[in-house]
Protein backbone atom coordinates (compact mmCIF):
# COMPACT_ATOMS: atom_id res chain seq x y z
CA UNK A 1 0.00 0.00 0.00
CA UNK A 2 1.14 3.52 -0.81
CA UNK A 3 1.25 5.51 2.32
CA UNK A 4 2.39 8.87 3.42
CA UNK A 5 6.01 9.36 4.68
CA UNK A 6 5.36 12.97 6.16
CA UNK A 7 5.92 12.20 10.10
CA UNK A 8 3.51 13.13 12.80
CA UNK A 9 4.22 15.71 15.42
CA UNK A 10 8.15 15.26 14.61
CA UNK A 11 9.84 17.81 16.74
CA UNK A 12 12.58 20.06 15.42
CA UNK A 13 16.26 19.08 16.45
CA UNK A 14 17.67 22.18 18.71
CA UNK A 15 18.49 25.03 16.20
CA UNK A 16 22.51 26.03 15.76
CA UNK A 17 23.03 29.18 17.59
CA UNK A 18 24.74 32.63 16.06
CA UNK A 19 27.95 31.57 14.88
CA UNK A 20 29.67 32.24 11.25
CA UNK A 21 29.46 29.75 8.92
CA UNK A 22 31.28 28.71 6.01
CA UNK A 23 29.13 28.03 2.44
CA UNK A 24 29.82 23.99 2.41
CA UNK A 25 28.04 21.95 1.52
CA UNK A 26 27.62 18.78 3.92
CA UNK A 27 28.06 15.31 3.19
CA UNK A 28 24.60 13.58 2.60
CA UNK A 29 24.64 10.37 4.76
CA UNK A 30 21.56 8.32 6.07
CA UNK A 31 19.06 10.45 4.12
CA UNK A 32 15.36 8.85 4.81
CA UNK A 33 12.20 9.90 4.76
CA UNK A 34 10.50 13.46 3.43
CA UNK A 35 9.70 15.16 6.77
CA UNK A 36 8.00 18.66 7.08
CA UNK A 37 7.50 20.11 10.49
CA UNK A 38 6.42 23.83 11.75
CA UNK A 39 5.05 25.05 15.36
CA UNK A 40 2.33 27.55 15.49
CA UNK A 41 -0.87 27.43 14.14
CA UNK A 42 -2.68 28.73 11.15
CA UNK A 43 -4.03 31.64 12.72
CA UNK A 44 -2.84 33.41 15.49
CA UNK A 45 -6.01 35.91 17.70
CA UNK A 46 -4.55 37.82 19.39
CA UNK A 47 -4.54 41.17 20.45
CA UNK A 48 -8.21 40.21 19.80
CA UNK A 49 -9.53 37.49 19.99
CA UNK A 50 -12.18 35.74 17.56
CA UNK A 51 -15.05 36.17 20.01
CA UNK A 52 -17.73 34.46 17.82
CA UNK A 53 -18.01 30.70 19.37
CA UNK A 54 -20.46 27.78 19.28
CA UNK A 55 -22.15 25.60 16.64
CA UNK A 56 -21.45 26.81 12.72
CA UNK A 57 -24.04 28.91 11.94
CA UNK A 58 -25.63 27.42 8.45
CA UNK A 59 -26.47 30.03 5.72
CA UNK A 60 -25.80 33.32 5.00
CA UNK A 61 -23.60 35.58 2.95
CA UNK A 62 -19.97 36.48 3.97
CA UNK A 63 -19.05 40.37 2.71
CA UNK A 64 -14.99 40.20 2.40
CA UNK A 65 -12.80 43.53 1.59
CA UNK A 66 -9.34 42.80 -0.42
CA UNK A 67 -6.87 45.56 -1.17
CA UNK A 68 -7.36 45.62 -5.18
CA UNK A 69 -9.01 44.10 -7.84
CA UNK A 70 -7.35 41.77 -9.98
CA UNK A 71 -7.77 40.91 -13.36
CA UNK A 72 -5.36 37.93 -13.92
CA UNK A 73 -6.43 34.84 -12.32
CA UNK A 74 -4.20 32.03 -14.02
CA UNK A 75 -3.73 29.80 -11.53
CA UNK A 76 0.16 29.90 -11.65
CA UNK A 77 0.87 33.04 -10.97
CA UNK A 78 -1.50 33.83 -7.65
CA UNK A 79 1.60 34.56 -5.65
CA UNK A 80 -0.23 37.29 -5.00
CA UNK A 81 -2.77 37.64 -1.72
CA UNK A 82 -5.56 39.34 -3.67
CA UNK A 83 -5.29 36.30 -6.12
CA UNK A 84 -4.82 33.45 -3.96
CA UNK A 85 -6.53 34.39 -1.24
CA UNK A 86 -9.52 33.99 -3.12
CA UNK A 87 -8.28 31.29 -5.65
CA UNK A 88 -7.42 28.82 -2.15
CA UNK A 89 -11.96 29.08 -1.52
CA UNK A 90 -12.43 27.76 -5.82
CA UNK A 91 -9.07 25.36 -6.47
CA UNK A 92 -8.03 22.17 -4.31
CA UNK A 93 -4.21 20.98 -4.10
CA UNK A 94 -3.12 17.30 -3.71
CA UNK A 95 -1.84 18.08 -0.38
CA UNK A 96 -2.25 20.39 2.40
CA UNK A 97 -0.16 22.02 4.85
CA UNK A 98 -1.47 21.83 8.19
CA UNK A 99 0.33 24.47 10.49
CA UNK A 100 -1.64 22.65 13.47
CA UNK A 101 -0.23 19.63 13.15
CA UNK A 102 2.73 20.80 11.39
CA UNK A 103 2.51 18.32 8.61
CA UNK A 104 1.52 17.66 5.10
CA UNK A 105 -1.84 15.77 5.29
CA UNK A 106 -3.87 14.51 2.31
CA UNK A 107 -6.54 16.36 0.63
CA UNK A 108 -7.10 15.12 -3.28
CA UNK A 109 -4.68 12.45 -2.56
CA UNK A 110 -5.64 10.17 -0.04
CA UNK A 111 -2.01 8.89 0.12
CA UNK A 112 1.29 10.21 -1.37
CA UNK A 113 4.86 8.55 -0.87
CA UNK A 114 8.88 9.43 -1.98
CA UNK A 115 11.43 7.90 -2.63
CA UNK A 116 14.42 7.51 -0.74
CA UNK A 117 16.39 10.15 -2.77
CA UNK A 118 12.91 12.91 -3.16
CA UNK A 119 13.27 12.05 -7.23
CA UNK A 120 9.91 9.61 -7.50
CA UNK A 121 6.37 10.62 -5.61
CA UNK A 122 3.44 8.81 -6.14
CA UNK A 123 0.13 10.47 -5.06
CA UNK A 124 -2.90 7.89 -4.90
CA UNK A 125 -6.07 10.19 -5.70
CA UNK A 126 -9.63 10.14 -4.08
CA UNK A 127 -12.91 8.73 -5.63
CA UNK A 128 -15.87 10.52 -6.51
CA UNK A 129 -14.26 13.59 -6.62
CA UNK A 130 -15.09 16.25 -9.71
CA UNK A 131 -14.18 19.90 -11.02
CA UNK A 132 -17.17 22.28 -10.96
CA UNK A 133 -17.69 21.83 -14.45
CA UNK A 134 -18.96 17.76 -13.53
CA UNK A 135 -15.67 16.30 -15.14
CA UNK A 136 -14.24 13.96 -13.10
CA UNK A 137 -11.15 14.58 -11.12
CA UNK A 138 -8.99 11.29 -11.51
CA UNK A 139 -5.63 10.47 -12.25
CA UNK A 140 -5.42 11.06 -15.85
CA UNK A 141 -7.09 15.10 -15.10
CA UNK A 142 -4.20 15.57 -12.41
CA UNK A 143 -1.49 13.99 -14.83
CA UNK A 144 -2.77 16.62 -16.92
CA UNK A 145 -2.44 19.47 -14.16
CA UNK A 146 1.34 18.47 -13.08
CA UNK A 147 2.53 18.59 -16.62
CA UNK A 148 1.16 22.13 -16.62
CA UNK A 149 2.76 22.83 -13.58
CA UNK A 150 6.01 21.38 -14.72
CA UNK A 151 6.18 22.11 -18.41
CA UNK A 152 4.23 25.37 -18.87
CA UNK A 153 1.59 25.56 -21.52
CA UNK A 154 3.55 27.39 -24.17
CA UNK A 155 0.04 27.44 -26.33
CA UNK A 156 -1.28 29.30 -23.46
CA UNK A 157 2.09 31.75 -22.93
CA UNK A 158 1.87 29.69 -19.27
CA UNK A 159 5.48 29.47 -17.43
CA UNK A 160 6.21 26.32 -15.30
CA UNK A 161 5.92 26.74 -12.06
CA UNK A 162 9.21 28.05 -10.26
CA UNK A 163 8.43 25.45 -7.32
CA UNK A 164 8.53 22.35 -9.29
CA UNK A 165 12.18 22.07 -9.78
CA UNK A 166 13.51 19.03 -11.79
CA UNK A 167 9.88 18.06 -13.14
CA UNK A 168 10.48 15.38 -15.95
CA UNK A 169 6.82 13.52 -16.22
CA UNK A 170 4.02 12.45 -14.19
CA UNK A 171 2.47 8.70 -15.43
CA UNK A 172 -0.37 7.30 -14.71
CA UNK A 173 0.35 4.54 -13.11
CA UNK A 174 -3.22 2.51 -11.68
CA UNK A 175 -6.84 3.67 -11.84
CA UNK A 176 -6.07 6.44 -8.98
CA UNK A 177 -2.31 6.34 -8.76
CA UNK A 178 0.13 9.02 -10.73
CA UNK A 179 3.62 8.83 -10.31
CA UNK A 180 6.22 12.16 -10.71
CA UNK A 181 9.97 11.74 -11.46
CA UNK A 182 12.07 14.33 -11.56
CA UNK A 183 15.26 14.55 -13.02
CA UNK A 184 16.87 15.43 -9.80
CA UNK A 185 16.38 15.61 -5.92
CA UNK A 186 13.55 17.90 -4.93
CA UNK A 187 12.68 17.20 -0.96
CA UNK A 188 10.47 20.30 -1.16
CA UNK A 189 7.73 18.65 -3.47
CA UNK A 190 6.01 17.85 -1.38
CA UNK A 191 5.29 21.30 -0.15
CA UNK A 192 4.83 22.55 -3.32
CA UNK A 193 2.00 20.69 -4.02
CA UNK A 194 -0.06 22.13 -1.16
CA UNK A 195 0.36 25.75 -2.76
CA UNK A 196 -2.46 28.01 -4.52
CA UNK A 197 -0.32 28.25 -7.18
CA UNK A 198 -0.43 24.15 -7.96
CA UNK A 199 -4.35 23.88 -7.85
CA UNK A 200 -5.67 21.72 -9.86
CA UNK A 201 -7.94 23.00 -12.64
CA UNK A 202 -10.39 20.94 -15.32
CA UNK A 203 -8.98 19.20 -18.16
CA UNK A 204 -11.10 21.96 -20.37
CA UNK A 205 -9.45 24.72 -18.28
CA UNK A 206 -6.14 23.69 -19.08
CA UNK A 207 -7.01 23.56 -22.79
CA UNK A 208 -8.10 27.69 -22.39
CA UNK A 209 -6.07 30.56 -24.51
CA UNK A 210 -3.97 32.89 -22.26
CA UNK A 211 -7.21 35.07 -21.67
CA UNK A 212 -9.50 32.27 -20.86
CA UNK A 213 -7.03 30.90 -17.99
CA UNK A 214 -7.20 34.41 -16.58
CA UNK A 215 -10.68 34.81 -16.37
CA UNK A 216 -12.46 33.95 -12.89
CA UNK A 217 -15.52 32.80 -14.90
CA UNK A 218 -13.92 30.47 -16.72
CA UNK A 219 -11.74 28.41 -14.28
CA UNK A 220 -13.26 25.12 -13.06
CA UNK A 221 -11.63 23.69 -9.87
CA UNK A 222 -13.03 21.38 -7.55
CA UNK A 223 -12.92 23.69 -4.71
CA UNK A 224 -15.84 24.95 -2.39
CA UNK A 225 -16.68 27.71 -4.02
CA UNK A 226 -17.66 28.39 -7.24
CA UNK A 227 -17.78 31.34 -9.85
CA UNK A 228 -21.12 33.08 -9.48
CA UNK A 229 -21.02 36.56 -11.04
CA UNK A 230 -18.35 39.70 -11.46
CA UNK A 231 -18.21 43.42 -11.40
CA UNK A 232 -14.89 44.11 -13.26
CA UNK A 233 -12.75 46.07 -10.61
CA UNK A 234 -15.88 46.01 -7.79
CA UNK A 235 -16.75 42.47 -6.74
CA UNK A 236 -16.06 38.32 -7.43
CA UNK A 237 -19.46 36.54 -5.98
CA UNK A 238 -18.37 33.51 -5.33
CA UNK A 239 -21.30 30.39 -4.39
CA UNK A 240 -20.66 27.38 -2.48
CA UNK A 241 -20.60 23.98 -4.31
CA UNK A 242 -23.63 21.67 -1.96
CA UNK A 243 -22.17 18.71 -3.19
CA UNK A 244 -18.46 19.55 -1.86
CA UNK A 245 -17.14 16.47 0.35
CA UNK A 246 -13.51 16.14 -0.06
CA UNK A 247 -11.76 19.04 2.31
CA UNK A 248 -8.74 18.52 3.80
CA UNK A 249 -8.14 15.36 6.12
CA UNK A 250 -7.71 17.55 9.20
CA UNK A 251 -10.39 20.08 8.85
CA UNK A 252 -13.05 20.33 10.97
CA UNK A 253 -15.70 21.01 8.46
CA UNK A 254 -15.70 17.71 6.41
CA UNK A 255 -18.55 18.54 4.31
CA UNK A 256 -20.11 21.92 1.89
CA UNK A 257 -19.56 25.04 3.29
CA UNK A 258 -21.96 26.65 6.00
CA UNK A 259 -22.05 29.79 4.13
CA UNK A 260 -23.86 30.45 1.02
CA UNK A 261 -21.82 33.17 -0.71
CA UNK A 262 -18.82 34.77 -0.20
CA UNK A 263 -18.82 38.36 -1.83
CA UNK A 264 -15.26 39.89 -2.55
CA UNK A 265 -15.33 43.68 -2.67
CA UNK A 266 -12.01 45.65 -2.97
CA UNK A 267 -11.26 48.50 -0.77
CA UNK A 268 -8.12 49.61 -1.46
CA UNK A 269 -8.11 52.97 1.11
CA UNK A 270 -6.55 51.91 4.22
CA UNK A 271 -8.00 54.31 6.53
CA UNK A 272 -11.80 53.14 5.63
CA UNK A 273 -11.04 49.38 6.38
CA UNK A 274 -11.68 49.48 10.29
CA UNK A 275 -14.87 51.21 9.57
CA UNK A 276 -16.52 49.13 6.99
CA UNK A 277 -16.54 46.43 9.84
CA UNK A 278 -17.50 48.47 12.54
CA UNK A 279 -20.37 49.72 10.27
CA UNK A 280 -20.96 46.00 9.59
CA UNK A 281 -20.52 47.08 5.74
CA UNK A 282 -18.45 44.12 5.55
CA UNK A 283 -17.82 40.82 7.59
CA UNK A 284 -14.24 40.46 7.07
CA UNK A 285 -11.42 43.04 5.45
CA UNK A 286 -7.34 42.32 4.66
CA UNK A 287 -4.86 44.86 5.39
CA UNK A 288 -5.33 46.46 8.73
CA UNK A 289 -3.21 49.44 9.63
CA UNK A 290 -1.68 49.23 13.30
CA UNK A 291 -3.19 52.75 14.05
CA UNK A 292 -6.58 51.06 13.62
CA UNK A 293 -6.34 47.70 15.18
CA UNK A 294 -7.10 49.07 19.07
CA UNK A 295 -9.84 51.02 18.24
CA UNK A 296 -11.64 47.93 16.23
CA UNK A 297 -11.03 45.71 18.89
CA UNK A 298 -12.02 48.16 21.79
CA UNK A 299 -15.71 48.19 19.82
CA UNK A 300 -16.04 44.27 20.57
CA UNK A 301 -15.05 43.43 16.67
CA UNK A 302 -11.34 41.71 16.23
CA UNK A 303 -8.07 42.23 14.94
CA UNK A 304 -7.40 38.63 13.33
CA UNK A 305 -3.46 38.75 12.81
CA UNK A 306 -2.94 35.54 10.44
CA UNK A 307 0.61 34.64 10.46
CA UNK A 308 2.45 33.89 7.51
CA UNK A 309 4.39 30.47 7.54
CA UNK A 310 4.61 30.10 4.28
CA UNK A 311 6.12 32.83 3.72
CA UNK A 312 9.63 34.84 3.62
CA UNK A 313 9.66 37.48 6.68
CA UNK A 314 9.21 41.39 5.02
CA UNK A 315 12.58 42.34 4.07
CA UNK A 316 15.11 44.35 1.84
CA UNK A 317 16.36 42.21 -0.90
CA UNK A 318 19.57 43.70 -2.15
CA UNK A 319 20.73 44.02 -5.33
CA UNK A 320 24.25 44.99 -6.08
CA UNK A 321 24.14 46.13 -10.12
CA UNK A 322 24.24 49.99 -9.08
CA UNK A 323 27.96 48.49 -7.94
CA UNK A 324 27.27 50.47 -4.56
CA UNK A 325 26.28 47.29 -2.44
CA UNK A 326 28.65 44.95 -4.28
CA UNK A 327 30.71 44.81 -1.29
CA UNK A 328 29.54 42.69 1.63
CA UNK A 329 30.81 44.31 4.56
CA UNK A 330 28.59 47.52 3.30
CA UNK A 331 25.59 45.38 3.25
CA UNK A 332 26.33 43.92 6.49
CA UNK A 333 26.73 47.82 7.72
CA UNK A 334 23.23 48.21 6.43
CA UNK A 335 22.14 44.88 7.96
CA UNK A 336 22.96 46.48 11.84
CA UNK A 337 22.22 49.71 10.94
CA UNK A 338 18.60 49.09 11.35
CA UNK A 339 16.57 49.03 14.70
CA UNK A 340 14.06 47.03 14.85
CA UNK A 341 13.03 47.52 18.16
CA UNK A 342 12.51 51.04 17.36
CA UNK A 343 10.61 49.81 14.37
CA UNK A 344 8.49 47.83 16.15
CA UNK A 345 8.21 50.82 18.96
CA UNK A 346 6.98 53.50 16.43
CA UNK A 347 5.78 51.85 13.51
CA UNK A 348 4.33 48.07 14.18
CA UNK A 349 1.81 47.03 16.72
CA UNK A 350 1.42 43.90 18.66
CA UNK A 351 0.42 42.11 16.04
CA UNK A 352 3.88 41.60 14.37
CA UNK A 353 6.93 40.25 15.47
CA UNK A 354 10.44 40.81 14.48
CA UNK A 355 12.32 38.91 12.24
CA UNK A 356 15.61 36.78 13.16
CA UNK A 357 15.98 35.73 10.20
CA UNK A 358 15.03 35.29 6.46
CA UNK A 359 12.35 32.15 7.66
CA UNK A 360 9.94 33.55 10.10
CA UNK A 361 10.09 32.28 13.93
CA UNK A 362 7.18 29.26 12.98
CA UNK A 363 8.93 28.36 9.54
CA UNK A 364 10.39 24.43 9.43
CA UNK A 365 13.90 24.74 10.20
CA UNK A 366 14.07 28.52 11.27
CA UNK A 367 17.06 29.36 12.82
CA UNK A 368 17.54 31.83 15.32
CA UNK A 369 20.02 34.99 14.18
CA UNK A 370 18.80 37.43 16.60
CA UNK A 371 21.97 37.97 17.96
CA UNK A 372 23.59 39.17 14.45
CA UNK A 373 20.46 41.65 14.03
CA UNK A 374 21.20 44.00 17.12
CA UNK A 375 21.18 47.62 16.29
CA UNK A 376 25.22 48.20 16.22
CA UNK A 377 25.55 51.79 14.24
CA UNK A 378 29.38 51.95 15.94
CA UNK A 379 29.87 48.77 14.09
CA UNK A 380 28.48 49.37 11.06
CA UNK A 381 30.06 52.74 10.28
CA UNK A 382 33.56 50.95 11.23
CA UNK A 383 32.76 48.27 8.65
CA UNK A 384 31.97 51.61 5.73
CA UNK A 385 35.13 53.11 6.50
CA UNK A 386 37.14 49.87 6.13
CA UNK A 387 35.06 49.26 2.22
CA UNK A 388 36.27 53.22 1.68
CA UNK A 389 33.42 54.99 1.72
CA UNK A 390 34.13 58.49 3.36
CA UNK A 391 31.54 60.62 5.37
CA UNK A 392 31.67 63.84 3.24
CA UNK A 393 30.43 67.60 4.55
CA UNK A 394 26.85 67.19 4.09
CA UNK A 395 27.13 63.74 6.42
CA UNK A 396 26.66 61.40 3.21
CA UNK A 397 29.52 58.68 2.53
CA UNK A 398 31.07 58.94 -0.65
CA UNK A 399 33.93 56.44 -2.83
CA UNK A 400 35.63 57.69 -6.11
CA UNK A 401 33.02 60.55 -6.17
CA UNK A 402 30.21 58.68 -5.78
CA UNK A 403 27.70 59.09 -2.86
CA UNK A 404 26.38 56.25 -0.99
CA UNK A 405 22.76 56.64 -1.81
CA UNK A 406 20.77 54.01 -2.50
CA UNK A 407 16.92 53.51 -3.32
CA UNK A 408 13.96 51.11 -2.25
CA UNK A 409 11.11 49.93 -4.00
CA UNK A 410 8.30 48.20 -2.95
CA UNK A 411 4.30 47.94 -4.10
CA UNK A 412 1.79 49.51 -1.57
CA UNK A 413 0.25 45.83 -0.68
CA UNK A 414 1.74 46.30 3.20
CA UNK A 415 0.41 48.81 5.40
CA UNK A 416 3.33 49.42 7.42
CA UNK A 417 6.09 49.70 4.65
CA UNK A 418 5.74 52.87 3.51
CA UNK A 419 6.52 54.16 6.86
CA UNK A 420 8.89 51.33 7.98
CA UNK A 421 11.05 52.22 5.36
CA UNK A 422 10.86 56.04 6.81
CA UNK A 423 12.14 54.98 10.11
CA UNK A 424 14.89 53.02 7.78
CA UNK A 425 15.94 56.61 6.41
CA UNK A 426 16.69 58.48 9.26
CA UNK A 427 18.60 55.36 10.82
CA UNK A 428 20.68 54.91 7.88
CA UNK A 429 21.36 58.58 7.52
CA UNK A 430 23.36 58.52 10.83
CA UNK A 431 25.88 56.26 9.68
CA UNK A 432 26.35 58.19 6.65
CA UNK A 433 24.08 56.45 4.22
CA UNK A 434 21.24 58.12 2.11
CA UNK A 435 18.09 56.40 1.43
CA UNK A 436 15.57 57.11 -1.26
CA UNK A 437 12.44 56.12 -0.25
CA UNK A 438 10.11 54.86 -2.90
CA UNK A 439 8.43 52.14 -0.81
CA UNK A 440 4.45 51.91 -2.06
CA UNK A 441 4.67 53.51 -5.32
CA UNK A 442 3.43 51.03 -7.63
CA UNK A 443 3.99 53.16 -10.58
CA UNK A 444 8.22 53.00 -9.85
CA UNK A 445 8.07 49.69 -9.09
CA UNK A 446 6.95 48.47 -12.27
CA UNK A 447 10.22 49.72 -13.29
CA UNK A 448 12.26 49.35 -10.56
CA UNK A 449 11.51 45.72 -10.27
CA UNK A 450 13.74 44.42 -13.31
CA UNK A 451 16.26 47.11 -12.59
CA UNK A 452 19.32 45.65 -10.84
CA UNK A 453 20.50 49.22 -10.50
CA UNK A 454 17.60 49.88 -7.76
CA UNK A 455 19.26 48.45 -5.01
CA UNK A 456 16.75 47.25 -2.10
CA UNK A 457 13.21 45.36 -2.89
CA UNK A 458 10.89 45.51 0.08
CA UNK A 459 9.01 42.31 -0.20
CA UNK A 460 7.99 38.80 1.10
CA UNK A 461 7.98 35.55 -1.03
CA UNK A 462 5.55 32.34 -0.81
CA UNK A 463 8.55 29.77 0.10
CA UNK A 464 6.41 26.52 -0.59
CA UNK A 465 9.46 25.29 -2.65
CA UNK A 466 11.94 26.46 -0.46
CA UNK A 467 14.26 29.58 -0.39
CA UNK A 468 16.37 28.40 -3.62
CA UNK A 469 13.43 29.17 -5.92
CA UNK A 470 13.29 32.64 -5.27
CA UNK A 471 17.12 33.70 -4.67
CA UNK A 472 18.84 30.86 -6.83
CA UNK A 473 17.70 31.99 -10.51
CA UNK A 474 19.69 34.07 -13.26
CA UNK A 475 16.78 35.88 -13.72
CA UNK A 476 15.44 36.40 -10.50
CA UNK A 477 13.63 39.39 -9.65
CA UNK A 478 14.51 39.54 -5.65
CA UNK A 479 18.36 40.27 -5.98
CA UNK A 480 19.34 40.22 -9.52
CA UNK A 481 22.24 38.00 -8.66
CA UNK A 482 22.46 34.06 -8.70
CA UNK A 483 25.37 33.47 -6.41
CA UNK A 484 27.28 29.88 -6.85
CA UNK A 485 28.01 29.56 -2.71
CA UNK A 486 24.22 29.71 -2.21
CA UNK A 487 23.12 27.73 -4.99
CA UNK A 488 25.09 25.13 -3.84
CA UNK A 489 23.49 25.11 -0.36
CA UNK A 490 19.87 25.13 -2.07
CA UNK A 491 20.77 21.98 -4.81
CA UNK A 492 21.94 20.39 -1.40
CA UNK A 493 18.83 20.50 0.54
CA UNK A 494 16.66 20.19 -1.89
CA UNK A 495 18.40 16.73 -2.02
CA UNK A 496 18.61 16.35 1.84
CA UNK A 497 15.65 13.76 2.71
CA UNK A 498 16.50 13.66 6.62
CA UNK A 499 15.15 16.43 9.25
CA UNK A 500 18.48 16.90 10.70
CA UNK A 501 20.33 17.42 7.43
CA UNK A 502 17.22 19.50 5.94
CA UNK A 503 17.81 21.80 8.85
CA UNK A 504 21.45 22.06 8.78
CA UNK A 505 21.93 23.34 5.29
CA UNK A 506 18.67 25.35 5.86
CA UNK A 507 20.72 27.23 8.61
CA UNK A 508 23.32 27.33 6.48
CA UNK A 509 20.99 29.17 3.67
CA UNK A 510 19.77 31.67 6.21
CA UNK A 511 23.15 32.22 8.03
CA UNK A 512 24.22 32.96 4.32
CA UNK A 513 21.36 35.13 2.75
CA UNK A 514 21.09 37.31 6.11
CA UNK A 515 25.08 37.30 7.54
CA UNK A 516 27.29 36.14 5.30
CA UNK A 517 26.52 37.93 2.18
CA UNK A 518 23.81 39.78 3.67
CA UNK A 519 21.59 39.54 0.32
CA UNK A 520 18.62 39.80 2.56
CA UNK A 521 18.24 42.78 5.23
CA UNK A 522 15.27 41.17 7.37
CA UNK A 523 12.69 43.16 9.08
CA UNK A 524 9.53 41.74 10.67
CA UNK A 525 8.13 38.46 10.59
CA UNK A 526 4.87 38.06 7.73
CA UNK A 527 1.88 38.94 9.10
CA UNK A 528 -1.54 39.54 7.67
CA UNK A 529 -3.71 41.49 10.09
CA UNK A 530 -7.39 41.15 9.51
CA UNK A 531 -10.20 43.03 11.04
CA UNK A 532 -13.60 40.96 11.32
CA UNK A 533 -16.91 42.03 12.69
CA UNK A 534 -18.11 40.42 16.45
CA UNK A 535 -19.97 37.80 14.66
CA UNK A 536 -17.70 36.48 12.25
CA UNK A 537 -16.00 33.11 12.90
CA UNK A 538 -13.00 32.42 10.16
CA UNK A 539 -9.61 30.65 10.66
CA UNK A 540 -6.38 30.84 8.07
CA UNK A 541 -4.36 29.10 6.00
CA UNK A 542 -0.90 28.79 6.87
CA UNK A 543 -0.08 30.97 3.90
CA UNK A 544 -2.57 33.64 5.67
CA UNK A 545 -5.42 32.95 3.41
CA UNK A 546 -8.80 32.57 4.64
CA UNK A 547 -10.97 29.56 4.81
CA UNK A 548 -14.18 30.09 3.81
CA UNK A 549 -15.18 26.68 3.34
CA UNK A 550 -15.04 26.29 7.24
CA UNK A 551 -16.29 30.26 8.10
CA UNK A 552 -19.76 31.03 9.43
CA UNK A 553 -21.44 34.03 10.70
CA UNK A 554 -24.54 35.12 13.22
CA UNK A 555 -26.50 37.96 12.17
CA UNK A 556 -27.48 36.65 8.76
Amino acid sequence: MISRTVSHHNVLPPNPGPRRRSLRVAALIGLTAVALTACGSTATTAPGENVASGQPVEGGTLVYAEVTPINNWQTQSARFYEKSNVLNSVLDRLTYFDADQGEIVPWIASEFSANADATEFTFTIRPDVTFSDGTPVDAEAVKLNLDAQGFGIEAAQIQPNVDFAGYESAEVIGADQVLVTLSSPNANFLRATTSVTAGLVSPATLELDAAGQSAISQISGSGPFTFESEKPDEEVVLAKRPDYAWAPETADNQGDAYLDKVVVKYLPEVAHRAGAVQSGQVDLVRGLQPVDEETLAATGNQVLPAKGVDLTVNMAAVRVGSGKLADENVRRALQIGIDRQSLKDTVLSDSYELAASVLNHRAPGFTDLSEELEYQPEEARQLLDEAGWKVGADGIRAKDGIALEVTVTSSNNSVVIKPAFELIEQQWREIGVKLNNRAGDNTFLASAMPDPAVEFFGTRQFIYGGLGPIFEPENNTMTHTSDEDLNAIFAAERAATSLEERDELLADEQYALVVDKAYSLVLWDEVQVYGAHSGTQIEFTSGTAPVFQGAWKTGG
